[in-house]
């Protein structure tokens, strides 16, 4: 069972296949177009490259097609991304999202130093209310799969750089435009033919597609254009068991998150002070405590990103009232709820950061989480599909955004190896879609059974906080015995990494270690 899930619901497997590419001669005729030139577009087209013979992104914002959005120094950029409301805030990137952009990049390492982005140990050096998890250094010899500690704009910026590198991918081309609607065939009632495309000066012009590809992120631009060409709705309107009309695809509860970065511009003199563990030169995580959700509904996290910036980052469930300067931050770390104290150290450490003078700040209010269910929706197009926020909007706590943009990528990668040998076929988007929901189904409900916790959610309607109260008492008495249990502590890691399924947490050895140890401490 445990091997089964582990190809059906994680991207682990499926990473063997990407970046490679069909060659020239038999590459499917035809343009894919991507509709948004976001990471989730920008990851779609890297992948299209591989098995299209050209390949178009439609990116609304003009100064993305400048040098200024491929600069090594992104840190830099004159221009802020309108459309990505979280461009300065802070950011994390699982495992298995480095491991699926090396594959996809072969001089990616090379790219990132170029770019001062740190790649390091898997080691968010994240505490739990304060106590340490116990991490699975032993299992690799003492050194941690790697992943990469990097701001928005610095992570967004290298891959625009790599993906419109045309030496490398030639069959890629950005044009300036919003992606204005798709039309039905005239030739096949089960395709989508063009795309419309607004230009800059007001003019529209079409562009025929041999795929389409939804990477408008939150506003699901596809949703309208489905309903606008009639899809997504029963040929005799009967719906069978575990199927519904595109109208009622989405799902959604809002988790009431606010968070607030400030960035700060560290000179090297100053770095070297700080005495963050494993020195200045080599960091990437500073410190992150998640507290208990049951007595406390605020978290503090940090680390170093590209340029010297040092981001810190105070994130909350229910509460508006967020620092917005280096005080109020050092007030609200010393007032947070924990079972052991937050170390010394990192206040000595924001002590030294009012020497900073170039401090910038950043608040988010999070919208409402949704899901939009495109593999429950029949009639859909064969050749239309969606990822990244178009598909599922999560809470941004868990930093999970940016590898399940990759794992939809990943997820078109397999589906165009393995069924799309010389042309798409009927039944295409809807094996993608399930493909993609067994993929990033399990992120939506591990998140919401987080977010279920605190009595501030509203919850999707028709449920209601209550739900899965058993497997939440049952993570969060996991998360107790990781203090001092490597097995724990190694089960907790590999899930959070995306490298192992969820079902790596209810291995019987633990279930039998939980219990007894609620039995034991039950006022743990």
């Amino acid at each position: 069972m445990r091997q089964r899930l582990l190809l059906r619901q994680t991207c682990v497997e499926d990473l063997k296949y990407l970046g490679q590419s069909r060659l020239e001669c038999q590459k499917l005729q035809g343009t894919a177009v991507i509709c948004g030139g976001s990471i989730a577009g920008l990851l779609a087209a890297r992948v299209c490259h591989d098995h299209f013979a050209n390949v178009i992104i439609i990116e609304p914002e003009s100064w993305l097609s400048t040098v200024d959005a491929v600069r090594e120094d992104a840190w830099r950029q004159d221009h802020p991304r309108t459309r990505v409301m979280q461009y300065r805030s802070l950011q994390g990137i699982q495992v298995l999202g480095f491991q699926g952009f090396y594959r996809l990049f072969p001089n990616f390492l090379e790219e990132c130093k170029k770019s001062d982005i740190h790649v390091c140990r898997g080691d968010f050096r994240s505490s739990t209310w304060g106590n340490w998890t116990k991490t699975p250094h032993a299992e690799y010899g003492g050194n941690l799969p790697k992943t990469m500690f990097v701001g928005r704009p610095g992570l967004e910026t290298l891959i625009r750089r790599l993906v419109l590198d045309t030496t490398k991918y030639p069959n890629i081309k950005q044009i300036i435009g919003t992606a204005t609607g798709a039309s039905r065939s005239s030739t096949s009632s089960e395709r989508m033919e063009q795309v419309s495309v607004r230009k800059q000066d007001g003019s529209i012009v079409n562009i025929h597609a041999e795929l389409i590809i939804d990477c408008t992120g939150p506003v699901s631009a596809g949703i309208k254009w489905l309903q606008r060409e009639a899809f997504g709705h029963s040929v005799d309107g009967k719906y069978a068991k575990g199927t519904l009309p595109v109208e009622d695809l989405r799902v959604s509860y809002d988790q009431k998150i606010n968070y607030s970065t400030l960035e700060f511009k560290v000179s090297k003199e100053l770095g070297e002070r700080l005495n963050v563990p494993g020195g200045w030169e080599g960091c990437g995580p500073i410190y992150n405590c998640f507290t208990d959700g049951l007595v406390e509904s605020r978290s503090i996290y940090s680390q170093r990103i590209e340029g010297d910036i040092v981001q810190v980052c105070c994130g909350a469930w229910g509460i508006d009232d967020l620092p917005a300067t280096l005080e109020e931050v050092k007030s609200y770390v010393r007032s947070l709820i924990t079972d052991k104290p937050i170390p010394e150290w990192f206040f000595q450490f924001l002590d030294l950061l009012a020497e900073v003078d170039d401090v910038k700040h950043s608040r988010v209010r999070v919208p409402a989480t949704n899901f939009n269910r495109f593999d429950k929706v029949p009639n859909l197009p064969s050749n239309w599909i969606a990822l990244g926020d178009s598909v599922m909007r999560l809470n941004p706590v868990f930093g999970q955004g940016c590898t399940k943009a990759l794992m939809g990528a990943v997820c078109l990668n397999t589906m165009l190896q393995k069924y799309g040998a010389t042309a798409l076929l009927s039944d295409f988007a809807q094996n993608f879609f399930k493909l993609q929901a067994s993929k990033i189904g399990p992120i939506w409900e591990g998140v919401k059974l987080g977010d279920y916790t605190y009595q501030t959610t509203i919850p999707i309607k028709g449920e209601t906080l209550s739900k899965g109260w058993l497997l939440r008492w049952y993570i969060r008495r996991l998360h107790i015995l990781a203090f001092t249990d490597k097995q724990a502590g190694s089960a907790l890691w590999h899930v959070k990494m995306f490298l192992a399924p969820p079902i790596d947490n209810l291995q019987f050895g633990l279930i039998v270690k939980v219990l007894w140890s609620a039995l034991m401490r039950p006022n743990a």
